[in-house]
């Protein structure tokens, strides 16, 4: 008898963020994630505990990946309202956007992080809106909790500076614009999910952007 396979962790996480990312993790079980990563679902749920362990990896290697990566490139833009086109256009994209200069930023060097291939809009919106997230506990919903409020105080950042500089319409508040954005990245999300076109999502996309700043703020942004 030959001795067992020894399980390689970072494989796991990686085809569970890949099905998680392509299909919705509603529509991904630990079965399918062992036979597709090659390892035995036992040692898989031995090794992470169960499936709410290897999520809370699942979303510590998307951090390291692809969010804290995006952190310096959406920085570096100098307008809150092409920020928020950035990310915007991010779910449409299913984050494969390979040209940064039309957002303004210079250095060519500067590349957004990779999604995985087949990707559907964005890993962790696609979390938030699965029927699995609100049976999540313990250390797991802590994470996808903590993940959530870190992003909304980083663009409740973006949005008080663009109200410091007038750039918020009239009427909107720093805290009204920052539900609505969330909002509308959890309705990006469930269209891209449901297969709706690049072009739905931009018709989307500005109307949003129009909800949320001035015609000044938008002038060399929506062309």
């Amino acid at each position: 008898m030959g001795r067992p396979k020894l399980l390689n962790r970072e494989h796991v996480i990686d085809v569970a963020m890949s099905q998680y990312w392509q299909r919705g993790i509603d529509n991904v079980g630990m079965a399918e994630i062992a036979r597709l990563s090659g390892f035995d679902r036992a040692g898989i749920y031995k090794e992470f505990g169960g499936e709410e362990g290897l999520v809370h990896e699942v979303i510590n290697t998307y951090l390291d990946r692809n969010w804290f990566p995006r952190i310096p490139i959406l920085d570096s833009v100098s307008s809150p309202a092409m920020c928020v086109k950035m990310i915007f256009d991010a779910f449409s994209t299913d984050n494969a956007i390979k040209d940064l200069t039309q957002y303004g930023v210079q250095d060519k060097a500067v590349k957004w992080p990779k999604p995985v291939t087949k990707a559907r809009g964005c890993c962790f919106y696609g979390l938030l809106i699965s029927d699995s997230a609100s049976t999540f506990k313990g250390a797991t919903k802590r994470k996808i909790k903590e993940l959530d409020d870190s992003i909304r105080a980083y663009m409740r950042e973006k949005f008080a500076l663009a109200h410091q500089e007038g750039l918020l319409k009239d009427g909107v508040s720093v805290d009204e614009a920052n539900e609505f954005y969330a909002d509308q990245c959890l309705l990006m999300q469930l269209m891209r999910r449901r297969g709706y076109s690049k072009q739905r999502m931009i018709v989307l996309r500005d109307f949003a952007l129009k909800s949320l700043f001035t015609e000044s703020a938008l002038a060399a942004i929506l062309h």
